[in-house]
C-alpha cells in the first residue's frame, strides 16, 4: 500500500520547473539563433535518452541527432515561416524522429515553442518544449516517408524538395534575404551504366547523394530531382555564399573515384544554381534558371555556374510567353486541330498508319504548323494542356474511323502526367478495341531525361495494348541498351539524318549503322523526311522498316489516304 503521508507530503511542496517538466515529460530550451547556443533544461539528456558524451549545447549539434528523413526540423518550420513576428513571436509545432542509432531506435518528439525577430525582422530567439511521443508514431511516419522521399537514396522526393523551395522563397521576401537554389547532374551516368550495368549506377547516384549530403550546409535540404540530377535548397544564401558552396559539392563529388567490384570508376557532376528572389521570385523561375545554368555548367570545364541574365535569351523567353497565350487562346477557342502524315511501308510503299500533327487555325483563318506553339508550350510549362487535346482528338479520330492507326507525340512532362495516362485508360475502358491502332511517339531526349519515369510509362502504355516508338532517335546519345530496358516497339531515325544522305557520307554511315544495330535487336525503324527517291531507295536498301516525308505524302487534315492495315 503506498505511503499517504509522503504522497501528500510531496504533493503539498511546490515543484521546481526541472520537476514540473518531468512530471509531464517534457524538457524546455532555449535557442539564440546568432551564436546557435541551445540550452536545456536539466532533464533534457534523461528524457531524450542521450548518454553524457553526446552534445546538445548547439543547435547543429542537436540537428546531427535527427533521423535524416526527417519531413522537417525547428530550423526549417522558424526559418520558413511565412508569418512575421508583430512583436508577440510566431508559434510552430512540428513532430520529427531523433536517431539514437539503427531505424529501429528512432525516437519521435514532439517540438513546440515560439520565435522572436530582432529589430531586422529575422529569427533572434526561439523558445519551446519537447515532448516524447509514442510508438503510434512510427507507421505513419513510414508512410509520409515512402510518399515524400526518394526510395532509392532515401532523400526528398521532388514535390517536398520543391515545397521547401517556396518556404525558402517566401521567408526571403518576408526577411529580405537570398536563398539559393542548385541543380548537380551527374553527367556521366549513361557511361556507367552502359559499362558496368544499372546496378552500379543505381550505386553511383545513392553515392552522389551521399557525398552531396556531406557537403552541405546545415540547414540546407538536399532531394533527387530526376534520374540522374539532385536539388538542393540552400537557405540564407546570397551570391558569394554561392560561389563557396557550390565549389563544396562539386568537389565532394568529382575529387575522388567511387570504389566497386569492377574497381574505381570516376562519379562527375555539373552544378547549375540561381539565386533568388533576385534571379526567381517564384519556385517556376527557380527551376527554369537553375537548368539553364546547368546546361551552361555541362559546357565549361569548370562544371559550375551561377544563372546571370541573358538579354537575348530573356527576349526569346518573352516570345515563347506571347506565343503560349495564343495557344491557350487557340485551346479555348477550339481551333487546335490534327493533321496526318502517313508512314509507308518501306517495300512496297503501303501506307501503315498516320501521325497526328498539331495545327493551329489562327483568328484570321490561317491553318499554322503547331511545331513552334509547342516549343513555347513546353519551355513555358503549359504543354500538357496541348497533349491533353491532342489525345482527345486523336481517340475521336481512332472511334470514328475503324480503319486508321494513329500515332500521337507526347511532351516529356507527360511521362510524368498521371492525369494524361487516367485519361488514355478511361477512354480505353469505353473502347478496349482503340488501343491496337494506337502508337506513343516519345522523344529521345524526352527518354532519357528521366529513364526511370519513362520506363513506367512505356510499360503502363505496353500494358493497355498501346505501342511505343522512340522520335528523333540519333540526337540524344541513347544507348540500345538503355532502348532494350525501355521494351520500346519501334525507332523513329532523326531526319537531319535523312535529309543528308545524298550529301554526307558520315551521315550515310551512322543512319546504315542505326538501322544495322535496331535489326539486330529486333526494332523496326522508320527513316524520318524522305525528301528524294534516291534517299529512299537508299534506306529501303539499308534495310529501313518504313518511310515517312514529303515525297511519298505531305500532312493533311485528311486521313483518306490511311486505310490499311500493317
Amino acid at each position: 500500500m503506498p505511503n499517504v503521508e509522503t504522497a501528500a507530503t510531496r504533493a503539498a511542496q511546490p515543484l521546481s520547473l526541472e520537476e514540473t517538466l518531468s512530471a509531464v515529460g517534457e524538457a524546455a530550451y532555449d535557442w539564440d539563433v546568432a551564436s546557435d547556443r541551445l540550452e536545456w533544461t536539466a532533464n533534457a539528456r534523461a528524457l531524450l535518452q542521450l548518454p553524457p558524451s553526446v552534445r546538445i549545447d548547439e543547435a547543429a549539434r542537436f540537428e546531427s541527432l535527427l533521423d535524416p528523413e526527417a519531413l522537417t526540423t525547428r530550423r526549417s518550420a522558424v526559418f520558413g515561416a511565412s508569418q512575421a513576428d508583430d512583436g508577440a513571436g510566431v508559434p510552430f509545432e512540428i513532430e520529427y524522429p531523433l536517431l539514437r542509432g539503427g531505424r529501429a531506435q528512432r525516437l519521435w518528439l514532439q517540438d513546440r515553442g515560439r520565435w522572436y525577430a530582432g529589430s531586422d525582422g529575422r529569427p533572434q530567439r526561439v523558445v519551446g518544449v519537447v515532448r516524447r511521443l509514442g510508438d503510434h508514431q512510427e507507421r505513419p511516419g513510414e508512410i509520409a516517408v515512402m510518399s515524400r522521399f526518394d526510395p532509392l537514396t532515401g532523400q526528398l522526393a521532388r514535390a517536398r524538395l520543391i515545397e521547401i523551395a517556396a518556404s525558402a522563397l517566401a521567408a526571403g521576401a518576408r526577411m529580405q534575404t537570398s536563398s539559393s537554389f542548385a541543380l548537380a547532374a551527374l553527367v556521366n551516368l549513361g557511361a556507367i551504366n552502359d559499362a558496368y550495368g544499372f546496378d552500379i549506377g543505381d550505386r553511383a547516384v545513392v553515392e552522389v547523394a551521399r557525398r552531396l549530403r556531406g557537403a552541405m550546409r546545415g540547414g540546407d535540404s538536399l532531394g533527387r530531382f530526376s534520374t540522374s540530377t539532385f536539388g538542393v535548397v540552400l537557405q540564407e544564401c546570397d551570391a558569394s555564399d554561392l560561389q563557396v558552396a557550390g565549389r563544396r559539392l562539386l568537389a565532394a563529388v568529382n575529387e575522388e573515384p567511387m570504389a566497386t567490384e569492377f574497381g574505381p570508376v570516376s562519379v562527375r557532376v555539373a552544378v547549375g544554381a540561381v539565386v533568388a528572389p533576385r534571379h526567381a521570385r517564384d519556385t517556376t523561375e527557380l527551376v527554369s534558371r537553375a537548368r539553364t545554368a546547368l546546361d551552361r555548367a555541362s559546357g565549361v570545364s569548370s562544371g559550375f555556374s551561377i544563372y546571370a541574365p541573358d538579354p537575348e535569351r530573356e527576349a526569346a523567353r518573352r516570345a515563347h510567353v506571347r506565343l503560349a497565350d495564343e495557344l491557350v487562346a487557340a485551346l479555348n477557342a477550339h481551333r487546335v486541330a490534327l493533321a496526318f502524315q502517313p508512314v509507308f511501308r518501306a517495300d512496297s510503299r503501303e501506307p501503315v498508319w498516320s501521325e497526328a500533327l498539331v495545327r493551329v487555325r489562327t483568328e484570321g483563318g490561317d491553318l499554322i504548323s503547331g511545331g513552334p506553339l509547342v516549343e513555347a508550350a513546353e519551355e513555358v510549362g503549359i504543354v500538357h494542356m496541348l497533349d491533353h487535346r491532342v489525345l482527345d482528338l486523336a481517340i475521336r479520330k481512332l472511334a470514328a474511323d475503324p480503319d486508321i492507326r494513329l500515332a500521337v507525340n507526347i511532351s516529356a512532362s507527360t511521362t510524368n502526367d498521371e492525369s494524361w495516362m487516367d485519361a488514355l485508360t478511361s477512354w480505353f475502358t469505353l473502347r478496349p478495341d482503340l488501343a491496337e491502332r494506337m502508337m506513343v511517339e516519345i522523344t529521345e531526349t524526352a527518354a532519357i531525361a528521366d529513364i526511370v519515369a519513362t520506363s513506367r510509362f512505356v510499360a503502363d502504355l505496353r500494358a493497355l495494348g498501346v505501342k511505343v516508338a522512340i522520335d528523333d532517335f540519333g540526337t540524344g546519345h541513347t544507348s540500345f541498351k538503355a532502348l532494350k530496358e525501355l521494351a520500346i516497339d519501334l525507332v523513329k531515325i532523326d531526319g537531319s539524318f535523312v535529309r543528308d544522305l545524298g550529301r554526307s557520307a558520315d551521315s550515310g554511315a551512322f543512319v546504315r549503322a542505326l538501322l544495322a544495330l535496331s535489326r539486330e535487336l529486333g526494332f523496326e525503324t522508320v527513316a524520318e523526311q524522305v525528301e528524294t527517291e534516291t534517299v529512299a531507295e537508299m534506306l529501303t536498301a539499308w534495310g529501313a522498316t518504313y518511310l515517312q516525308g514529303s515525297l511519298l505524302a505531305s500532312p493533311s487534315l485528311r486521313s483518306d489516304a490511311v486505310h490499311r492495315q500493317a
